[in-house]
């Protein structure tokens, strides 16, 4: 899954459609037409659902792509006040990542204003398949996210140092091969989380909407910052020409450009 030559990722995220919020499937309703445009980007790698990962098989794409696939679904991000929050994984969906296609799996690490009881869900989930993951050679991707609930509206994002980088580090130590981490605030923090992951690779998540303009900045100083790659969802699959978003990303990642000539090929015609 990642870049042969630049040893870097970009994973586009389309498993947006599982975390109950309709507006995330935003660019991507029909998977099946979707997918395509994603692919025409070239992306080293796309996340998907189970449910996903059918549509993609049945489309039967001559790509080299690689697929995350993700093992759990979450209540945190849905629009309305959230009485109780989980996150529930089974194991024997772990017997999906069988497929050829599938470079790793992934599984939540939440900390959503300090729910112990949501974050014990998630640590079970981790340690439970961890073990198995790794008795079958199948890379696990912990995606640790520091959250607070917005009222009526889901959860938010906290970008403290402080909080992600302890978070970061509790998943290494459960066996995360691969981290999937919010940008921090400011993004000149970031170093210190890259740090704490002790040589496990770092991914910078997108997260909620920016301009592309922001994107590429924070892509620029997270692989500045010793990333290892980036999974961007709804800011690339959202945007009006997502392959070429796509491919104005892979020229920071793979290819070390600066912002400004990232932006000169997301707005070439």
């Amino acid at each position: 899954m990642f870049n042969s030559k630049s040893k870097k990722c970009i994973n586009i995220a389309l498993d947006l459609g599982v975390f109950g919020d309709r507006g995330f499937s935003k660019g991507i309703e029909n998977l099946e037409t979707a997918l395509p445009k994603i692919l025409a980007g070239k992306p080293d790698v796309i996340q998907l659902n189970p449910g996903g990962l059918k549509i993609f098989n049945k489309l039967k794409f001559k790509s080299e792509v690689s697929i995350a696939l993700r093992l759990d679904v979450t209540n945190v991000y849905e629009p309305r006040n959230i009485d109780y929050a989980w996150d529930t994984a089974d194991i024997a969906s772990l017997d999906l990542a069988n497929d050829p296609k599938v470079a790793c799996v992934v599984l939540n690490l939440l900390n959503l204003d300090e729910n112990s009881h949501l974050q014990v869900q998630c640590i079970r989930n981790i340690q439970v398949v961890a073990a198995r993951a790794q008795k079958l050679g199948i890379p696990l991707m912990v995606e640790p996210l520091v959250m607070t609930a917005k009222p009526g509206a889901g959860s938010a994002s906290v970008g403290d140092v402080h909080k992600i980088a302890a978070l970061v580090r509790q998943a290494v130590e459960l066996g995360a091969d691969i981290i999937k981490v919010d940008a921090t605030t400011p993004m000149s923090d970031f170093h210190q989380v890259v740090e704490i992951a002790s040589g496990v690779p770092v991914l910078v998540r997108g997260g909620g909407q920016v301009t592309p303009q922001e994107l590429l900045e924070r892509t620029r100083i997270a692989m500045d910052s010793g990333a290892s790659g980036v999974v961007y969802g709804r800011n690339v699959v959202q945007h009006p020409t997502p392959a070429k978003f796509i491919k104005s990303i892979r020229s920071i990642v793979h290819d070390n450009a600066k912002v400004d000539k990232a932006m000169k090929i997301l707005e070439s015609k």
